[in-house]
């Protein structure tokens, strides 16, 4: 009975996903890293092993392997990094042959082809967002900007872990240090206050501490349906959003659950937000909630834990994270 039930529990279908999550890529070196899709048929998966160890959790004590998966519309394929020590951290996109990625201490940039290194990671840059034939690198209090062919600084007044760009003159960075965000023209940076327009007190319902008692702005997406930044406070998340009319902000904690701090709202095409939510206050228990054009939310238990999402232009949803045994890349099944 012991060995039947043993055999049940391995041979059961969530050994590779459940009916709402299927498992494409068994790398369970990605689960904690991010995924991002570049076209219909094009999408990176990125991670890191640990080296010298047994285990592959990312908090064990290192030295990481930085490791990346190619996906073609028909498998996913390992891709090796020019560097070979050191974690990923952020990742951009603005194109099949346009995918940029922070590793090992050095800007990683893929041309369709293969990986190459670009430059040293400035001290100060921490993240990276990208449009067209453009990449900011930003962190504390310096822009580092690639037009396609040669790199130039600049200094600026803020710092920031949070990027996004919808052209080489409209690029939008949350501030680390207060309710701002920072939006650039393509000449310069204008500040926004933020803080008439965001919760100042967490929800009666919501239980703190922890979480923080006064609102932080957590992520951000910036695309043709406008500036979507989520943020939390206490133990409830919020959505601040312009779509061109004054900024609005929306309640998120019982539509969607508490956000991921990292994970920012994934466009799906039709004006429109794909966001991991989930179904416990811890924020561990992944469900998928969606936005529509006109606000109406639905949400729907991951069964497991999602730790990055990415839309396929035309196509499914994918995700990182790890469903019952299986971990890896995930398409979410319609």
């Amino acid at each position: 009975m012991v060995v039947a039930g043993l055999w049940l529990w391995w041979a059961a279908p969530w050994a590779d996903g459940n009916d709402r999550w299927k498992l494409v890529a068994d790398q369970p070196s990605v689960t904690y890293g991010q995924v991002i899709a570049t076209g219909e048929h094009d999408a990176w998966a990125f991670g890191w092993k640990i080296l010298g160890i047994a285990a592959w959790v990312p908090v064990a004590d290192g030295p990481h392997r930085p490791t990346a998966f190619h996906w073609d519309g028909d498998r996913w394929k390992k891709s090796d990094f020019p560097v070979e020590r050191g974690d990923v951290g952020p990742v951009a996109a603005s194109g099949p042959s346009r995918v940029w990625a922070l590793a090992g201490g050095s800007v990683l940039r893929w041309d369709g082809r293969a990986w190459t290194t670009v430059r040293k990671i400035p001290a100060t840059a921490w993240t990276l967002a990208a449009a067209g034939d453009d990449v900011w690198l930003l962190g504390d209090r310096e822009v580092w900007h690639h037009d396609g062919t040669t790199w130039s600084m600049s200094r600026v007044s803020f710092r920031t872990r949070h990027v996004s760009a919808r052209s080489a003159s409209d690029v939008w960075a949350l501030d680390d240090d207060g309710p701002s965000v920072h939006h650039f023209d393509g000449r310069t940076w204008t500040r926004v206050d933020l803080s008439a327009h965001l919760p100042k007190a967490p929800p009666p319902f919501a239980d703190v501490p922890p979480g923080p008692l006064h609102a932080r702005l957590s992520a951000i997406t910036a695309d043709p349906s406008g500036v979507w930044i989520t943020g939390e406070i206490g133990m409830s998340s919020f959505l601040l959003f312009w779509t061109g009319s004054g900024w609005q902000t929306e309640d998120t904690s019982v539509k969607a659950g508490r956000l991921p701090r990292e994970i920012p709202p994934v466009p799906d095409g039709r004006g429109g937000h794909w966001f991991v939510g989930s179904t416990d206050v811890n924020g561990l228990d992944s469900a998928l909630a969606h936005r529509d054009l006109v606000g109406h939310w639905t949400k729907i238990p991951a069964g497991g834990q999602l730790t990055s999402l990415s839309a396929v232009p035309g196509g499914p949803l994918l995700a990182t994270g790890r469903i019952g045994r299986a971990s890896g890349v995930f398409r979410n099944l319609p």
